[in-house]
């Protein structure tokens, strides 16, 4: 009998640990290295949550210090795959929750996780909605000094922009353009270069990445990011096609 209220116990853990892992959902439109730190984070979540859950006493009680450590955020720690456990800093904790009678101390570490959890995810995208707000208004300067011609005031602003996301195509194109404008194409196609890890079908980025190969004189990479243009945007082909010919009139006007 105890052996299977154990059992029952241990599968209803399980699946609090699925559904936490549920709602840890990460923004499509996120840098690489945000990106890294959140599947560390989930990584981090699976681990602490497993030893909460696990039958072992042994492994509930390291599962609580790791689950206190992170809410408190007071230490850093290193877990190895055989299970042992490393505090870089003060092992005292001091536990301020409230207890019920009916409340055991893992599945009251649980909870508090759980909510810890919640409430950085709440503060992460309170803190995105406020940096892409700077962003905007920083585009907008942008935008305003490239309409007036001045693209070092530009490339400034637009730089100050990606400080704050570094997600937006548009940020790297509109940085991109006002390199080309400048003359320094190299800069340019490494903003393309990053708008495409964005977005890898980005009809901008590959478009300006063709005019600034034609502007080296790189034609082998011209007509590589020309075709690539038309195989990810087949419906903008006829636009495509028409983008290569005032290209290639260009450059003959130049010559």
């Amino acid at each position: 009998m105890n052996t299977t209220l154990e059992s029952d116990k241990l599968g209803e853990k399980i699946t609090e640990a699925e559904q936490m892992m549920d709602n840890l959902t990460v923004d499509k439109k996120v840098t690489e290295e945000e990106f890294q730190n959140f599947m560390q984070r989930v990584t981090q979540v699976e681990k602490i949550v497993k030893k909460l859950a696990s039958s072992n006493p042994k492994e509930q009680k390291i599962g609580e210090i790791l689950a206190d450590e992170m809410l408190e955020n007071r230490s850093e720690r290193n877990i190895s795959e055989n299970v042992e456990l490393k505090v870089k800093t003060n092992r005292t904790m001091i536990n301020t929750r409230s207890t019920t009678e009916t409340s055991t101390p893992e599945q009251m570490s649980q909870e508090a996780f759980m909510r810890s959890v919640e409430k950085d995810a709440k503060e992460r995208a309170e803190d995105r909605k406020v940096r892409n707000e700077r962003a905007e208004m920083l585009k907008a300067i942008g935008n305003g000094a490239f309409k007036e011609g001045n693209y070092e005031k530009a490339v400034t602003y637009f730089s100050k922009a990606l400080e704050q996301r570094k997600d937006s195509t548009v940020l790297w194109n509109n940085r991109a353009l006002s390199y080309i404008q400048l003359g320094l194409f190299e800069k340019a196609l490494a903003d393309c270069e990053w708008a495409l890890k964005v977005n890898n079908a980005n009809l901008k980025a590959l478009l300006n990445s063709a005019k600034c190969y034609k502007q080296l004189g790189d034609e082998i990479k011209y007509k590589e990011y020309i075709e690539l243009a038309k195989e990810r945007n087949p419906h903008f082909n006829k636009f495509i096609n028409e983008f290569e010919e005032s290209m290639d009139m260009r450059v003959n006007f130049q010559a």
